[in-house]
């Protein structure tokens, strides 16, 4: 089960160098970041190569931060291979809540994060699709 960190922020000049900070400090890699503002307050999502000591570190800096469940899917680096992902999902019913992606290879791979509802069905409507779902392991040492 991979996990990556939710850190509620005041939207003002470096929140964003605070969190690196202390996560560099703690030893920690950032794989992937993502942050979305609504007016004074924002969301980041880190994504870590050891998200509970991600978590333990943020909380000891007094930040308000959370562990959250997701799936990583290995897809083409390609148009559309996003939205055939999604497809599968949509028609498998099931929600995605949050989503980030980057690239892993260009040209050839990237990797999509996304929350969902409802993980088993997830894992089981991507089952035999091609798109590979990344074990923890490999999504923590990118």
């Amino acid at each position: 089960m991979a996990w990556h960190l939710s850190v509620f922020v005041v939207n003002e000049p470096g929140k964003l160098e605070k969190i690196t900070r202390v996560l560099s400090e703690a030893g920690l890699n950032i794989r992937a970041i993502s942050m979305a503002s609504t007016g004074e307050f924002g969301v980041v999502r880190v994504l870590v190569n050891d998200p509970p000591r991600g978590l333990a570190a943020l909380q000891a800096a007094r930040f308000t931060v959370a562990m959250r469940r997701i799936l990583v899917a290995q897809i083409p680096d390609a148009p559309g291979a996003m939205h055939g992902l999604l497809v599968t999902l949509s028609r498998a019913s099931v929600n995605v809540e949050d989503c980030y992606g980057f690239v892993i290879e260009e040209g050839k791979k990237a990797a999509i994060v996304f929350e969902v509802e409802k993980f088993p069905e997830a894992e089981h409507a991507l089952q035999g699709t091609g798109i590979h779902l990344l074990a923890d392991a490999e999504i923590y040492r990118m």
